[in-house]
């Protein structure tokens, strides 16, 4: 993952405004975005810094676009714990350039893969829901956002503004979460886009709350609403 759409202004604002560059745990406690200057001056990406430290990439972006105001106890032990003293600016710098260029191939390989993915159940419900509509749709279409390639379930070409769903069976955490990452992602980028998940009747509330950045959230069973629940009309296609 790129260091969340962060340029490099931002990142050297950041770095200048630390006196004491040594001090992990000092500059975590009184900015939990500085994260984002430690996971670059050890070379990390999301992904990399989250499976050293034991917790979700999406933990950690949040953290670093500061979303979570602060960070836990025991997370920030492991993080003074496995860091080392912020490198000079030069090589922040470099390592942010390594890490994004390396990104977006690796989001290149993934929308493809995802491209060619087969059905899934659900994705058929709904793609039987939409055809009855008559509402004109493209599937596992990949967008062109600021930071890379990103491949959604279905976008609805609708008037006046596009639907971008994302649909799933999968109820696990660290999948809701990647969803919501996704979807702001696509919101950065596309600001006219309705954003909208669909996910199994079991969907508790606390899950529903992980989604914050979808504009709806839908249950499988509120499919068969759908034309009603997104104000749906054949009128409304392209």
């Amino acid at each position: 993952m790129p260091p969340n759409k962060v340029g490099l202004s931002e990142v050297k604002r950041f770095y200048d405004s630390i006196q004491d560059k040594s001090d992990i745990k000092g500059m975590l406690e009184s900015n939990p975005q500085n994260l984002l200057l430690v996971r670059l001056g050890m070379g990390y990406s999301l992904q990399g810094l989250s499976s050293i430290l034991g917790t979700s990439y999406v933990n950690i972006s949040e953290i670093e676009r500061g979303k979570r105001k602060a960070i836990s106890r025991s997370l920030l032990d492991r993080i003074v714990l496995n860091a080392d003293p912020l490198p000079s600016f030069e090589e922040i710098k470099k390592n942010y350039v390594k890490i994004t260029s390396l990104s977006a191939g690796g989001q290149r390989q993934s929308a493809k893969r995802a491209e060619k993915a087969s059905f899934t159940e659900s994705e058929m419900h709904l793609m039987g829901k939409l055809e009855n509509l008559d509402i004109k749709f493209a599937y596992h279409k990949t967008l062109k956002t600021s930071i890379g390639p990103v491949n959604v379930d279905f976008v609805l070409k609708t008037k006046p503004n596009p639907i971008i769903i994302e649909i799933t069976a999968s109820t696990r955490r660290q999948k809701l979460e990647s969803m919501s990452y996704k979807a702001l992602k696509i919101k950065n980028t596309l600001k006219n886009a309705l954003m909208v998940a669909i996910l199994p009747d079991s969907l508790t509330e606390s899950l529903k709350r992980r989604l914050e950045d979808f504009d709806i959230v839908l249950r499988f069973s509120d499919i068969g609403n759908l034309e009603k629940t997104l104000q749906l009309t054949p009128h409304a296609a392209v």
